[in-house]
């Protein structure tokens, strides 16, 4: 009788661990395929005055066109800009600019890259721009400091033209650390003299 119940008792605690293993295991989240992207882009702090001094071109315009094009595996998007004033470098009517990530709508499984932060033109859009020389392709000119040196022009509530940016999907390095980036807006005349004035030292 005494073995029964052991018997028993043994089955009922194997019952049990297997049940209580199993819970355990079907609770667990499955492996990932993919890892998670951070929602930010880490750059270097780069003050007005810096990216004056550092850019090879620095220009007024308007977007008037963009396609996506691959440079070696990676997209880019191609964006033409016509310029209306040329505050440094070279003067030209248009310039090509060379953003990170793009769509290729063309193939059987249409694809696309895209980087937190990273600058994007759009056809239509007014803009001042800190740009750079791109070296890898040839292809154009980069926005300085990553996204840092796009600024788009709109016009507030009184019809005053603004420069803004949104810094929001950067962090930013710089002597006291890292921190994100912020949003903001400055009257368009007092930032082409401050641009102006740096550039004359």
């Amino acid at each position: 009788m005494k073995k029964m119940i052991l018997a028993g008792c043994s089955i009922i605690v194997l019952a049990l661990l297997v049940s209580s293993r199993w819970a355990t295991t079907a609770t667990q989240a499955p492996p990932q395929d993919t890892l998670p992207t951070p929602d930010t882009t880490l750059a270097v702090a780069l003050s007005l005055e810096d990216m004056a001094n550092q850019s090879d071109v620095i220009a007024i315009g308007s977007c008037v066109d963009t396609r996506s094009v691959w440079i070696d595996r990676s997209l880019v998007t191609l964006a033409t800009v016509s310029v209306s004033e040329t505050l440094k470098g070279t003067e030209s009517t248009t310039l090509t600019v060379v953003l990170p990530g793009g769509a290729d709508a063309n193939r059987k499984i249409p694809v696309a890259m895209s980087y937190p932060g990273a600058p994007r033109l759009t056809p239509g859009e007014d803009v001042f721009l800190f740009l750079n020389a791109e070296t890898d392709s040839g292809l154009g000119y980069v926005v300085a400091g990553f996204a840092q040196g796009k600024f788009s022009i709109v016009k507030d509530e009184d019809g005053e033209p603004m420069v803004s940016r949104d810094l929001t999907k950067m962090s930013l390095k710089g002597n006291n650390g890292v921190r994100r980036g912020a949003a903001n807006a400055t009257p368009l005349s007092s930032f082409k003299a401050q641009v102006k004035g740096y550039l004359k030292k």
